[in-house]
């Protein structure tokens, strides 16, 4: 089995955390470190929707709530639950553009697998940054 065959075994049985009640889109998120570590995430729904937390962004939090930083993260793994390409949302990608490095690979697998691998700078390549809001 490859990598990314072993990832996806990974994101499929992750999907199943999803609390996704009101869309039944799951999503789920892995975020592999340096060290090793695995980080998870899945998307979090609520019937008031802007409550709602996407895959990414709950691993992303778990992984700055553990003391890690942009420079630990060696991956970012997405699956989507689709027949076709699944992307992260507009928000997402603002999260990712701060709190991943630009090349870090992101990989975005659906129900058939593997499918993509891009970056932020790929996935946003006009991103509204800190040093924007510099006066």
């Amino acid at each position: 089995m490859t990598e990314k065959q072993n990832v996806f075994k990974e994101l499929l049985k992750l999907k199943d955390n999803s609390y996704s009640p009101y869309s039944n889109f799951k999503v789920a998120c892995l975020i592999y470190l340096n060290n090793n570590e695995i980080i998870k995430g899945v998307n979090v729904e609520n019937a008031a929707y802007p409550a709602t937390i996407c895959a990414e962004r709950t691993a992303l939090s778990q992984v700055y709530s553990l003391g890690y930083k942009k420079e630990d993260i060696k991956s970012l793994e997405l699956y989507t639950d689709s027949e076709s390409l699944g992307s992260p949302c507009g928000v997402c990608r603002q999260v990712i553009s701060e709190l991943v490095n630009w090349t870090t690979p992101i990989s975005i697998y659906n129900k058939n697998g593997f499918q993509l691998e891009t970056n932020i700078n790929e996935l946003l390549p006009h991103a509204f940054e800190p040093a924007q809001l510099i006066k």
